[in-house]
């Protein structure tokens, strides 16, 4: 079981493996390309260690459609009565609150559950802000404003360069239909 201890912004493997799987609709819409192949064309991270960590092996996805049986689990409060509880499988994250699934970023994802404006009452801890940040839906009035909240996050992970080209294509995939 992790804990927000194991996932510091030093840990540039699991946040990049992370943002780059978990919205699934990000896209720059300059280039055409999913925030996955931004990421790739970007960063120097070691796809293997993130493989390693979701457990993810040729055929997994065809055998147990992505779920393993003991997936690395991240556990922390979100308040005296909330507890939130991430499974990292190969082929999805599925996000819990109190044991009760509330979503999932995999092939049949579930996001877009609660209003971004939600997620900053939530914890003013900038890596529960991006662990529950796939799960926000944003209005179209906000976006230059959440664009620039984004990108502030993710220079504690990312060249400072790249965060708001990041940020607007996760913008882009969290807008309100």
């Amino acid at each position: 079981m992790l804990s927000l201890s194991d996932i510091g912004f030093s840990n540039r493997n699991f946040w990049i493996g992370f943002m780059a799987t978990s919205f699934p609709a990000a896209l720059d819409e300059k280039t055409d390309m999913s925030l996955i192949e931004l990421i790739e064309e970007n960063e120097t991270a070691d796809i293997n260690w993130w493989n390693n960590f979701t457990k993810y092996r040729d055929g997994v996805l065809e055998e147990t459609d992505g779920y393993i049986d003991e997936p690395e689990t991240l556990c922390c409060n979100l308040t005296a009565a909330q507890t939130l509880k991430i499974e990292f499988h190969p082929g999805d994250t599925v996000y819990y609150i109190n044991d009760r699934q509330i979503a999932c970023t995999g092939g049949h994802y579930h996001i877009q559950i609660f209003p971004f404006k939600d997620l900053l009452n939530v914890s003013e801890d900038k890596r529960i802000f991006l662990l529950l940040l796939p799960l926000t839906v944003i209005d179209q009035s906000d976006t230059d404003n959440v664009a620039e909240i984004i990108s502030n996050a993710l220079q504690g992970i990312f060249d400072k360069s790249l965060c708001s080209r990041y940020a607007s294509s996760i913008v882009y995939g969290l807008l309100k239909e």
